[in-house]
């Protein structure tokens, strides 16, 4: 039974074998025949011979590579050619019209013939390309998800991130090797695309400390907290010992899991439990009390809309102190908190410093984690009494509710405007990147902030609120060019204060020093508080300003600029003769004193203007 397939796969070897000697034959006779058709005495007529020579050619530049065939057809043609020359053309003029139609012919054939080799030959390449594409994107995938599983250990330990590092600027240079000297597809621009974007997350992520992370929230149980803040505990005590700790419960409605950023709160209990071990003496344990409570925020406090009302999420207080907590220094925990972050919630106990006291970078990293969470944090007024901290029991329900709080709009604009104000918007953000020196990341992710809190709501210039926004942001960025800051503050503070952008969510998003600018901006009331106040010292009563309270002024000059210059499109002319007037009386001497000339000078023309398009009007 073996015999039959073993001589049947002989004889197929063996025809396939007798088949390739017949062809190379062939195809080795017929430049031969060619050479020998034309290198001696013609035998028969010049168009039989030269058809006969146009076929040999033709079946040999059809089955030979296309790198040799045509070369040896090239060859052949210079001495068919050549033979033609040395004999004369008498012999073409007897059959002048068929070797004319014989050459088109022929030039016809050979072009398609080379087309489809080509066309086949691309078509080849492609199938190895989209093999070897294939064999890249498995292991991009392999190289995205350990990317992905690494982000949070280099969050926990930075030590390992300059590993992961080597590993991706190899994977990079490898992927451009491979490009390089190929032909670009378009699914390489997809394939590059998704290598560097890879990258870019990995570098955004690896460029933000441990105090400006972004919000991962997670559900977690309190027992999985704890066994993850021991972890956490033990990689930071490598050198030192490990400091001991209890958790008590003052409350039986304690929630069984919680929805936080894991990462974070296990890297502020650390720090908090650290430093608490450190300025204890008596080497005893720290304690952590939890108890129910919650949190408040006002989502309208300084927003012109006043539809929606203050909200109160469930949130977790601990008290962190040392050891056994006596009863009198508890703190008094309430029913509800707000969510502010006043200078006074974060006074430092006032002691000699020493090594083992908290350290600045440990303060604000507290912060920053706490403010993340839209949460509460009240400092220690001595080195004796305990710490409180207040966290939201589901961040991300505050979180989508400090958004979902601005109703979008129900307005529609025209097609005609929309196409204006999408120019408008391209313009201002192109030369908010080069005046401002504003970065693209950070505009992109105002911009679409600016989208969702105005929509197409309307100013009462008749002006788009992102349009007007924009605007004012370019008169900024020139008065006070190659400073983002200001720029900054401008559109954060037209969101809060006309768009419904609710302060905490500021707080949470935003750095304390953009927090405290908002809020001190939206606390003008009137335009005599926009005079910085400054500092006297010694005895020469010399006034120093800091650079950004005059970034008050400047966009309120700003505002009050870009209003005026659109002032024929209101609809009270009562209110556009108190701006021109204000303006004259009060802005123009505050700029005479803090500010460039010329910004005086552009109120002045704008506010002139305005009443005189009152007076036209009436």
């Amino acid at each position: 039974m073996q015999l039959i397939p073993t001589n049947n796969s002989y004889k197929k070897k063996l025809s396939a074998k007798m088949a390739l000697v017949w062809l190379l034959s062939v195809l080795f006779c017929f430049p031969v025949n060619v050479l020998w058709h034309w290198s001696g005495t013609l035998h028969g007529s010049l168009a039989f011979i030269l058809a006969l020579s146009i076929a040999h050619l033709a079946v040999t530049l059809f089955i030979l590579p296309l790198r040799i065939s045509g070369q040896l057809v090239a060859f052949m043609l210079l001495v068919i050619v050549y033979a033609i020359y040395c004999r004369g053309t008498d012999l073409l003029l007897k059959s002048s019209n068929f070797l004319i139609c014989l050459v088109g012919l022929s030039l016809i054939l050979f072009f398609i013939i080379v087309y489809q080799k080509h066309k086949l030959a691309n078509y080849t390449d492609y199938s190895n390309y989209l093999k070897e594409k294939q064999i890249k994107e498995q292991e991009i995938n392999q190289t995205e998800f350990s990317l992905n599983s690494n982000l949070e250990t280099i969050r926990d330990d930075p030590k390992e991130a300059d590993v992961v590092i080597d590993q991706m600027m190899k994977g990079i240079t490898k992927f451009i090797a491979y490009l390089d000297n190929r032909p670009i597809y378009k699914e390489d621009l997809n394939l590059i695309i998704n290598n560097f974007v890879i990258w870019d997350i990995f570098l955004k992520q690896r460029a933000r400390s441990r105090n400006n992370v972004i919000l991962i929230p997670s559900k977690v149980s309190f027992d999985e907290l704890i066994q993850k803040l021991e972890v956490g505990l033990e990689l930071e005590c490598k050198q030192h010992t490990i400091p001991k700790f209890m958790i008590g419960s003052k409350d039986d409605k304690l929630p069984e899991k919680i929805i936080c950023d894991v990462n974070q709160v296990v890297s502020l209990l650390t720090s908090v439990l650290l430093s608490m071990a450190s300025l204890d003496t008596s080497n005893g344990f720290v304690s952590i009390q939890c108890y129910t409570t919650y949190l408040e925020y006002e989502l309208a406090r300084f927003s012109e809309d006043k539809s929606t009302t203050d909200v109160r999420f469930p949130a977790i207080a601990l008290v962190i102190g040392h050891g056994a907590i006596p009863e009198e220094a508890l703190p008094k925990i309430k029913n509800c908190y707000q969510n502010i972050a006043g200078d006074s919630q974060f006074n430092w106990h006032s002691v000699v410093q020493k090594e083992s006291e908290w350290a600045n970078i440990e303060k604000r990293n507290i912060q920053q984690i706490v403010r993340t969470h839209y949460g509460y944090l009240q400092f220690p007024t001595s080195p004796k009494k305990p710490m409180l901290v207040v966290l939201p029991c589901n961040v991300a329900a505050v979180r989508d509710k400090m958004i979902a709080a601005i109703i979008p709009s129900s307005t529609f604009i025209g097609s005609k405007e929309l196409k204006i104000s999408m120019i408008v918007l391209k313009k201002a953000y192109n030369s908010l990147c080069t005046l401002a020196d504003m970065r693209p990341t950070v505009l992109d992710e105002l911009f679409l902030l600016i989208r969702r809190c105005y929509g197409f709501r309307r100013h009462a210039s008749g002006q788009l609120f992102y349009v007007r926004a924009l605007g004012i942001a370019e008169l900024v960025a020139k008065w006070v060019p190659y400073q983002p800051k200001p720029v900054y503050f401008s559109l954060l503070y037209g969101l809060v204060r006309y768009g419904g952008l609710p302060l905490p969510y500021v707080k949470a998003n935003y750095s304390i020093d953009v927090y405290s600018f908002i809020e001190n901006i939206i606390s003008v009331n009137k335009r005599q508080d926009m005079e910085p106040c400054g500092l006297y010292i010694g005895s020469r009563l010399k006034r120093i300003i800091n650079r950004e309270q005059l970034f008050i002024p400047c966009i309120k000059f700003a505002e009050r600029l870009y209003d005026l210059r659109h002032a024929k499109d209101y609809t009270s002319l009562e209110e556009v003769k108190h701006m021109a007037q204000e303006t004259l009386t009060i802005d123009v001497e505050l700029g005479k004193k803090y500010l460039n000339a010329n910004i005086v000078e552009e109120l002045v023309e704008a506010a002139n203007q305005a009443l005189q398009a009152c007076k036209g009007i009436c």
